[in-house]
Parts: C-alpha cells; sequence; structure tokens
C-alpha cells in the first residue's frame, strides 16, 4: 500500500548546504526534517511496483549481523575470531532473491566515500534514485542488506583467514586487520557493537516501519493511528539510510585509514535515530493498541450475539481482554474475589455508571440487590467509567461508591477494555446502563435501568416475557400512582372513579386548576352524573413541592415510553402518544391526565385544560346524556382542534436503545429530529 501524500511546500534553494564549510561546522540543523521531506517528495516518485519480502530481508540482515557480531566478540575476547556456529545459525533455512545489479550499485555509492553530513545526504539521494521503484522501507532494507553483506564479508574473512590460504589472502587485500583495531573502541561501538548503535538502530526502525505496513491491510476507519504513521515512513527512510551511509563511511576510514566521520555528527545522528525509534514506537503503541480493541470488539461481537460463551470468560474479556481479568471486590465482605468463583453459572446485572449516578438509581439498584439475594441466582457487577485524567476527588467518590454497594465492583480503573463494545452495541452514553446477561452471556435485556425506574423490584428477573406482562398494565398505574400520596387512590382504582391527576411548574396554574376543579366538583350536573377526583403529582408526604420527587417524575415517564417503544415500537398504540404527550409538557406551567380507574382517557397541556373548566357552561349540558369522562374529552377535543402549538420533546442522554423515529402525539405525522449542542462552561445545569 502506497502512501499517498502531498509533497510539503518547500523552496528548492533551502535544501542547499551552505558553502565552504569545515567538518566541526557540519551540523545536522541544516537537514531540517520540513526540508528533507520536501525534498524528497519534490524529486522522487512514491512509488511500490517492486516488491520484496522485507520479512525475510530483515531475517537475512539480523543473521548477517548477529553472526559478524559473535566474531567479533569472540576477537575482543582474545580466540582469534575461532568461533563454532550455533546450531541456529546452521538452520536458518530463510531464502530471498535479491537485486544483485542494485545491491552492487548501492554498495559501489557506500565505497570509499568521504566523511560528512553534505556526502552522506548525497549518496542518500543517489540511493533513492538508484531504488526508485521501491516501497519506502524497501529501500532502507536493500541499502541495510547491501552494507550488512559488505560488512559480513570483512569478518567472514578473518574468521576463517586462520585456516584458509584463500580466505587469509582476501582479508589482507580488504585490510580487515585495520578494522580489528579499532574493536574497542567507542566509535566502533557507537557505530555497530553496541544495542543502540546506528546500525542496530536502522535495523529496528526498519522491523518497525515493517510491522506498520503489515498493519495497512485494515480498515483506516478502525486503526485511525494508522495514516499518520504512514505519513511518517518516506522521512523515516531517509534518516535510516542516511544513517547507514554515514556509517559505511566510517567503517570505510577505519580500514583505508583515512578521515573519519566528526564525533559531533556521529552523536548528533544517534540522537536522530533515536528520536526515529520513539516515533515509530508511539505509533506502533497505538496501532497496537486499536488493533487489540477491534479484535476485541469483534470477538465481543461473536460471543455475546453469536456463539454464547460461559459468562466469566466474557466478563474477563469485557473488563481486561484477557482470559484472567484481575479480582472484582466484594462489597459484601469487601474482599478480592475471582470472576470464576463469583460469576461462574449466574445471571449478571452490569451497572455501567460513570461516578455521578444519582442516590434515587442507588436506592433503587439496593432493593434490587437484596431481591435478587432471595434466590442466589443473579449476582450485580459495577463497572465504573473513570475520566482518564482522574482528580483525588475522583478516587475519593469511586471508593464512596464502592463502599455503600454490598455487591461486586470492578477495581479502581481508567480503562475498561471492551470500552468499544459497551459504547456502539449497547449504546452507552451520560445515564447509567443496566445490561442483563445469562449464565452463557446472552443477553436478556439491554438497558434494564429503564424497567428498575418504572417497576422497580417487581421487573425482576428483567426478562422480555416479564416486560411484556408489565406492560398489559395500563401506563397510569405504573408512571403515576408511585408519585401520589392519595391513600384512597386504589380503592377509587377499583370503583372505576374518574380521576384527574396534574401537575405544573408554575404554582398560580396548579392553584386556579384547583379553584375550578372545586367549582366543577360542586356543580349539581357534575355530582348528579358522578363526579371525580383530582389528585396532585409532585408533593412528598408532608404535603411539600418537591422538585427531586418530579425529576424521578420524568425520568419515570421517559424510561416507560422508551421501554414501551422499544418492545411494541414507538406508534404501536395509543400508549406511547399518550406518555409521549405527557413528557412534552415537563416544561409547561401545566397538565392534566384523566383517567377512569387505571385506565387513561386523555392527556391534556395546563392552558386547554383551564380553557375547558372555564368554559364549562357550555359544555355541561353533555353530562346528561354522557358521563363526565366522555363529555370531558369531547369538549377536549373540540378545543384542541381550534389550537395550533408546535410540540417539542428534548430526548435526554439514555444510554441504551432509543428511538430514532416518533409520532407526533397529536398528530399523524413523524416528529422532526435535529442536533441540539449544549455548554454550561463547567457549571451544573440550571
Amino acid at each position: 500500500m502506497a502512501t499517498s501524500l502531498k509533497p510539503p511546500t518547500v523552496a528548492s534553494a533551502l535544501l542547499k548546504q551552505p558553502t565552504a564549510m569545515t567538518k566541526e561546522e557540519s551540523s545536522m540543523k541544516y537537514y531540517s526534517d520540513d526540508l528533507v521531506t520536501g525534498y524528497i517528495y519534490d524529486k522522487h516518485r512514491d512509488d511500490d511496483t517492486t516488491k520484496i519480502d522485507l520479512p525475510h530481508y530483515i531475517s537475512v540482515i539480523e543473521n548477517i549481523m548477529t553472526l559478524a557480531d559473535r566474531i567479533t566478540d569472540a576477537v575482543l575476547r582474545g580466540t582469534d575470531g575461532r568461533l563454532v556456529p550455533s546450531d541456529e545459525s546452521l538452520t536458518s533455512n530463510v531464502s530471498i532473491e535479491p537485486p544483485l545489479c542494485a545491491l552492487h550499485n548501492i554498495t559501489s555509492e557506500l565505497s570509499c566515500k568521504a566523511p560528512g553530513i553534505e556526502n552522506a545526504h548525497e549518496i542518500t539521494l543517489k540511493i533513492f534514485e538508484l531504488l526508485a521503484n521501491y516501497p519506502w522501507e524497501a529501500k532502507a532494507a536493500l541499502t541495510l542488506i547491501a552494507f550488512a553483506t559488505d560488512y559480513g564479508d570483512l569478518w567472514h574473512l578473518y574468521h576463517y583467514s586462520h585456516t584458509d590460504p584463500l580466505a587469509k589472502s582476501l582479508a589482507i587485500i580488504k585490510r580487515v586487520a585495520m578494522l580489528k583495531k579499532h574493536l574497542d573502541s567507542l566509535r566502533y561501538r557507537q557505530v555497530l557493537l553496541s544495542p543502540n548503535s546506528l546500525i542496530n538502530s536502522c535495523l529496528q526502525a526498519i522491523k518497525y516501519m515493517n510491522q506498520i505496513r503489515e498493519f495497512s491491510k485494515y480498515d483506516v476507519k478502525e486503526l485511525p493511528e494508522l495514516p499518520a504513521a504512514l505519513r511518517q515512513i518516506p522521512l523515516i527512510t531517509y534518516w535510516v539510510i542516511h544513517t547507514i551511509v554515514a556509517s559505511r563511511i566510517e567503517i570505510s576510514s577505519y580500514l583505508s585509514e583515512t578521515e573519519n566521520q566528526s564525533q559531533k555528527y556521529l552523536n548528533e545522528l544517534s540522537e536522530k535515530i533515536a528520536i526515529v525509534l520513539a516515533v515509530l514506537e508511539k505509533h506502533l503503541d497505538a496501532i497496537r493498541e486499536q488493533y487489540e480493541e477491534v479484535d476485541l470488539y469483534r470477538w465481543l461481537v461473536d460471543h455475546i450475539e453469536h456463539y454464547h460463551t460461559d459468562i466469566t470468560l466474557v466478563m474477563s474479556k469485557l473488563l481486561s481482554g484477557k482470559i484472567e481479568a484481575k479480582p472484582l471486590i466484594d462489597g459484601s465482605t469487601l474482599r478480592e474475589v475471582s470472576i470464576q468463583e463469583s460469576l461462574a453459572g449466574k445471571n449478571v446485572v452490569l451497572v455501567i455508571s460513570e461516578l455521578n449516578i444519582s442516590d434515587d438509581d442507588m436506592r433503587a439498584l439496593h432493593q434490587v440487590y437484596n431481591e435478587l439475594k432471595r434466590d442466589n441466582k443473579h449476582e450485580i457487577v459495577w463497572i465504573p467509567i473513570i475520566p482518564e485524567r482522574f482528580l483525588e476527588e475522583d478516587r475519593r467518590r469511586y471508593e464512596y461508591l464502592r463502599s455503600t454497594m454490598k455487591w461486586y465492583s470492578m477495581q479502581f480503573t481508567t480503562r475498561v477494555a471492551g470500552m468499544r463494545y459497551i459504547e456502539e452495541k449497547w449504546q452507552l452514553r451520560e445515564d447509567p446502563l443496566v445490561v442483563v446477561l445469562n449464565p452463557q452471556s446472552k443477553v436478556e435485556f439491554t438497558n434494564a435501568i429503564h424497567l428498575i425506574r418504572v417497576w422497580g423490584t417487581e421487573a425482576i428477573p428483567f426478562t422480555h416475557n416479564r416486560t411484556e406482562l408489565l406492560l398489559r398494565k395500563h401506563w397510569p398505574e405504573s408512571t403515576l400512582v408511585k408519585f401520589t400520596h392519595q391513600p384512597r387512590l386504589l380503592s377509587w382504582f377499583n370503583q372505576e372513579r374518574s380521576i384527574l391527576f396534574y401537575g405544573g411548574k408554575e404554582p398560580k396554574w396548579i392553584q386556579q386548576f384547583e379553584e375550578r376543579a372545586e367549582f366543577l366538583k360542586s356543580d349539581p350536573l357534575v355530582i348528579e352524573g358522578r363526579s371525580f377526583e383530582i389528585v396532585r403529582i409532585g408533593k412528598n408526604s408532608r404535603g411539600e413541592d418537591d422538585p427531586a420527587l418530579m425529576a424521578r417524575f420524568w425520568k419515570t415517564q421517559w424510561g416507560y415510553f422508551i421501554i414501551k417503544s422499544q418492545i411494541k415500537g414507538s406508534s404501536a398504540s395509543e400508549t406511547t402518544e399518550d406518555i409521549l404527550r405527557l413528557i412534552s409538557y415537563e416544561n409547561e406551567d401545566g397538565w392534566a391526565v384523566l383517567t377512569v380507574g387505571p385506565t387513561p382517557i386523555l392527556v391534556g397541556r395546563g392552558l386547554l385544560i383551564l380553557r375547558l373548566l372555564d368554559d364549562f357552561p357550555k359544555w355541561k349540558q353533555m353530562l346528561r346524556l354522557k358521563g363526565f369522562p366522555d363529555a370531558f374529552r369531547e369538549y377536549f377535543n373540540e378545543l384542541a382542534a381550534k389550537t395550533h402549538q408546535c410540540d417539542r420533546v428534548i430526548l435526554p442522554g439514555f444510554s441504551g436503545w432509543i428511538p430514532m423515529i416518533v409520532n407526533c402525539p397529536e398528530c399523524p405525522r413523524f416528529m422532526e429530529t435535529g442536533i441540539s449542542f449544549r455548554c454550561c462552561h463547567g457549571r451544573p445545569l440550571v
């Protein structure tokens, strides 16, 4: 895969080295990455039509350099290079078909050149021209194998010169003995012998480039780091070849006893190649992490959605990406327990949340936990989502929350290995996510937090069958009753009494509604036709307005709507329309819900409800022919038909499935969708 990059705009004149420069004045500062990159793309094609088996070339280079190093090590130990090859070196069966003419030309360019950065730069560019049709990393590998062939040949001749007259004569001609004199010098070690030598670093850089190139067969959407890494390869290839050229000039200076490279230049090259390796390592670490994430994501898709697998293995992979994960913390004993010991054979209720999980949700989870412990078939596991750059306050919050939980908790960590799966498949957002898995890791319910908020422990065991059964109730029973403190309400339900549930943000509207409702209740026609009751939503047990209670109320309405839409479809019945209509009135001055017993009759906006009550003289004669709920609904519909007001619903950041298409609660059209953005400048929402 060839990189497709536009060359930087760099003036060619800037690339020319200043003239009349002494050896010590030469510096790599005149060869900045920007200038070198500009020249590469200005003068050289980005071509990869001629391929080589790069891993095999790397293997051959390693074999040559390893055996040469063993010979030099033996020489340094005073054994005159007499070396018994290891079985490993004798059994190497790697085969390559090198381009001999190209290697000969490279060797020619590398041989007997004067020292200095200018010459190394010019030779590097000539090698680029010789290898124009090869991929970038192949250019580097071919240059290094040309170097390794020449270098290995020198020590191979020296090794056999003690027993083979031909080798001895050739070694004399090539002046290998001169190379031996420099073996214990710091300069020689800097170029060749040390683990971080220039040549060893070049080989490592080629390995890294090969690894990066191997990842190019994957979709860059899944490995977003890959394009940035590939863009670095041409420049890195330049510096690798430049370093090889400079190193070969240094070796030549030992053999010919001529001027060698300046120490400053060698030091700058060491620094440069170290930076190159650091850049490559950083890219590779990021790519590997992304690849592991992709690989884990695919594994989780297979083993959760298709090939159901033991829950302990799935949980280990989900949390850590490994077969063995860190132990969980048992909230009831505060000891660490392995996933195998704690979850084997159990249904698992995963609670995935940020550290701002509400007290209401925590109380509800405690009730669920206490109920689940009765049959010992379920276990709850909390997976905290902790910011990558967490504060000490976050750790304290985690410790506090964990201390209040009797169930299992994941240990403090900023990394959940399966986060991509959790976000994309289970759709974790801002709100807590509760996923129920059976012992074979099959998902029984994708987000049971709404079941818990609406029905509490009634929703256990959080299956679709149980949810279907709960949805058979009239929705006011599930979403309105628990937010009132009317002790006679259930009795009124049984008597099929007409009930007006009401609430709102504006106290004045509440007062006007109550005054008009009491006036209606005192009318003889209403009394004669069986009166109605009014029930306030939003007061606590002491009769005080309770904003926290109302916050839970609206979450419950949303929860019911989402569950009903998910199970039955968002436009499957009047139920979802009634609930959505009520939700759309959350910020209205007031609203009312009329039921007969638990059966919903209508949901109305506060303005229309007050107008209907004010217009009672206009429709009260209908009570002679119809019951109160029918007369109320008929006149309400007349008023609604004459009134136009756009409805708007803002879906909170709930986790899990949410409806993407919603019928308008007032008309048969689909509601328009859009995107909204909000920022509170770091302060709480008001």
